[in-house]
């Protein structure tokens, strides 16, 4: 009974710590903001981009359902262009990793931001993939769309 008790007790102790590894995103749609009313996303591609974090912004969004571009804007911009800046910073843990990163979205015609959203994680324990799709899937929910599938 004992060792039972021991080994349960470790186990939860175990998914804990694994429960504690996704990291902490905190996503803020603003007041009256309504991403669905946008078409086109014209994505700021950072020129050093270590992490191929804007193809994969430009994958997330191209999966909701908008027509995904990079920057330079247009000259002449509509009500529904929609334009995502984004920056990360990196860690150590025996390799190069994204440690945090963040993602804000504007109206690309007024500048108004209308989503911030932003991730962070000490340490390796989780992919590059699953740090993306986790923000993503948060994103999507505080705005209206459905979450990732298989996530």
């Amino acid at each position: 009974m004992k060792r039972a008790v021991i080994v349960i007790a470790a186990m939860l102790g175990f998914m804990g710590i694994l429960a504690g590894c996704t990291g902490t995103v905190n996503t803020t749609v603003m007041p009256n903001a309504d991403l669905k009313k946008y078409k086109t996303v014209y994505v700021d591609v950072l020129k050093i981009d270590e992490f191929n974090l804007g193809a994969a912004i430009m994958a997330q969004m191209g999966g909701m359902g908008f027509v995904v571009k990079q920057t330079p804007l247009p000259n002449e911009l509509t009500d529904t262009d929609l334009l995502i800046k984004y920056d990360y910073y990196d860690g150590w843990d025996l390799r190069k990793y994204m440690q945090r990163f963040s993602v804000n979205m504007f109206d690309a015609k007024t500048n108004a931001m209308l989503l911030n959203s932003r991730y962070s994680l000490t340490g390796i324990w989780r992919g590059d993939e699953f740090r993306i799709n986790y923000t993503f899937n948060d994103i999507r929910i505080k705005a209206g769309y459905p979450p990732l599938e298989d996530f």
